[in-house]
């Protein structure tokens, strides 16, 4: 027999051992299991374990009594018939496992228990960022504070800010003083004092951009090596009440926005409009 049968054999269903076994047999009239177990060197017990699996696969036939000996049957008769068989009992374990799948699933049907969101969250995109930020802000409930640093880019509104507001939540910004003398803000920020957002300036440099949501949620920018950004999102009550007495300390201390002059707020309208086209929007919402 060549050596490619036995993996053929294999590739059929048969174990290694069976057929090992199975060709002995077909190499010779027929054997005891003794026999057998001389011939491959396995021991008696495993011939015989291996010679009843045989058996009943229907590929060898026995004689009767103790100590009879074992033959194959017609292999272009039983091979097929095996295959046959097991493409059967495949069928029926395949019904099974559907059956089984319908009834674990109604059994384990109930109210979903859905998975809490990450303790933190790393945010790559900038686009992924904004849309974040927007959807905080629409879900906050009484506060959100910001410390906004340089470079800022800005957009004449915030409209979900500017929901927030509507429904009662504190919205509180500390600039630091390197964008209150970019003059693109000027323009904006007294649309956004009117709109209800209490602003003030940080006289020097802030560490860096935050938001705080509730005193529940931070969203801060960290700026990678290579001049990457990276913002992450962070579900920790504590840390997030530990950062707000930080912007409580630099709150306090901070300036309000000075108002313009008269002569200020009758600058064209047009004036805005040419600084908004050159800036991108506000990138945190000035956070």
């Amino acid at each position: 027999m060549k050596h490619e049968d036995r993996g053929d054999l294999v590739e059929l269903g048969l174990s290694p051992t069976e057929a090992q076994i199975y060709l002995a047999l077909a190499q010779n009239a027929a054997l005891s299991a003794t026999a057998l177990a001389g011939l491959t060197g396995l021991s008696r017990s495993r011939v015989y374990q291996t010679l009843c699996s045989l058996t009943d696969k229907g590929l060898i036939e026995s004689g009767a009594g103790y100590g009879s000996r074992f033959a194959i049957v017609p292999p272009e008769q039983a091979l097929p018939a095996f295959v046959l068989r097991e493409q059967e009992a495949l069928a029926q374990r395949k019904d099974l496992a559907e059956q089984l799948g319908q009834r674990i699933a109604a059994a384990l049907a109930g109210p979903v228990e859905v998975a809490p969101e990450e303790l933190i969250q790393v945010l790559r995109n900038p686009r992924a960022v904004a849309e974040r930020f927007d959807r905080l802000q629409l879900e906050a409930e009484n506060q959100i504070d910001s410390l906004i640093k340089a470079p800022f880019f800005c957009r004449p509104s915030n409209p979900a800010q500017e929901k927030a507001q509507k429904r009662g939540v504190r919205v509180r910004s500390l600039y630091e003083r390197a964008v209150m003398d970019d003059p693109s803000v000027a323009p904006y920020l007294m649309t956004w004092v009117a709109a209800g957002e209490e602003s003030r300036v940080y006289d020097g440099e802030l560490p860096h951009k935050l938001a705080i949501f509730d005193k529940q949620i931070v969203l801060m920018p960290l700026i990678m090596p290579a001049d990457q950004t990276r913002t992450v999102l962070i579900r920790h009550p504590q840390l997030a009440q530990s950062l707000s007495m930080f912007f409580e300390f630099l709150w306090k201390d901070a300036e309000p926005v000075p108002m313009p002059s008269a002569r200020e707020k009758r600058r064209p309208a047009t004036a805005a409009r040419r600084n908004h086209n050159n800036h991108r929007e506000r990138n945190l919402a000035r956070a």
